[in-house]
């Protein structure tokens, strides 16, 4: 990107190193477009898309269009402004026929400043073209590059606290994982069963079975006996001083998780199903394991 905003490059040269990229990072439009750049565009206007992008029209009503690499538009330039070079002094004409030499001369010049604008407006697109996808790239990379280094970060927090809740069902999860990632049907049972007991174990890990009800407030009490998973997760997150709106997405989230987990249900879950809901548990019961822990990094 450097190297086309201050110019360093002229657009041959462009092309070739934006085909590396796209290359690399396996970008289909932009390696078809720098191809057509590279080779020339075929005449039966197949590139149509890229002809328009690259301002190659020549007649458009018409359909033709400049069809050559962009090796050759630079030839075209080169060779352009050396005739306006040579014609830029003037010539010494004598004679009756004074005046219409003169007209033919600037005539020639007008011909071939038009014909060099032409290849150079060509240059600029092509080069502007390759700029926007290149940006567009880099920017992807970039917003991947920050969502790895948000998830790493998150994950060593999550893997401990899920380590410390869970017990021996935390054991299981690469296991599990392997056998969804390599496909496996009967992984589905075996995964909404962990899922289930992962719920259950860290709902005993941060708010433990009590007879007594918990006050949420507003006069609303929860139940938060052996059975009452859900409510003691609830209230778990009321203690950490979670905001209602999220206490809520996440009982949301949890309730149907957890339902979606029952034994009733194993033969209706589908592998990519199970896949995403082992993938929110995990997400799900990482955010609650670490409400206490996110709050204080961030404060």
């Amino acid at each position: 990107m450097a190297d086309i905003e201050l110019k360093r490059l002229k657009a041959s040269e462009v092309v070739l190193k934006a085909s590396r990229l796209a290359r690399l990072v396996g970008h289909t439009e932009l390696t078809e477009f720098l191809g057509f750049e590279r080779s020339g565009y075929p005449t039966d206007g197949s590139g149509r898309k890229w002809i328009e992008r690259a301002g190659r029209w020549a007649d458009k009503e018409k359909k033709t269009f400049h069809s050559g690499s962009i090796a050759k538009v630079e030839a075209h330039i080169a060779s352009a402004q050396q005739a306006v070079d040579a014609m830029r002094g003037g010539g010494n004409y004598s004679g009756d026929n004074i005046l219409l030499a003169s007209r033919r001369h600037d005539e020639r010049i007008m011909e071939a400043s038009s014909i060099f604008g032409t290849w150079t407006g060509i240059c600029g697109q092509v080069v502007a073209s390759v700029y926007d996808m290149v940006s567009e790239i880099y920017h992807e990379l970039l917003f991947s590059e920050i969502q790895a280094s948000l998830f790493a970060d998150t994950q060593k927090k999550v893997d401990g606290s899920l380590a410390a809740a869970s017990g021996s069902a935390l054991d299981k999860i690469e296991r599990v994982s392997d056998r969804l990632r390599d496909g496996d049907p009967e992984s589905v049972s075996q995964a909404l069963t962990t899922c289930r007991r992962l719920i259950d174990s860290c709902a005993d890990y941060v708010f433990p079975a009590a007879g007594e009800p918990y006050e949420i407030g507003d006069g609303v009490t929860l139940r938060v006996g052996p059975q009452q998973v859900l409510n003691r997760l609830q209230a778990h997150t009321h203690a950490c001083g979670a905001s209602k709106s999220r206490r809520d997405r996440l009982r949301r989230t949890l309730a149907d998780l957890y339902e979606r987990c029952s034994a009733g249900t194993h033969a209706e879950v589908t592998l990519g199903e199970a896949r995403f809901i082992f993938l929110q548990t995990y997400i799900s019961l990482g955010e609650i394991l670490t409400l206490g822990a996110l709050e204080a990094d961030e404060a």
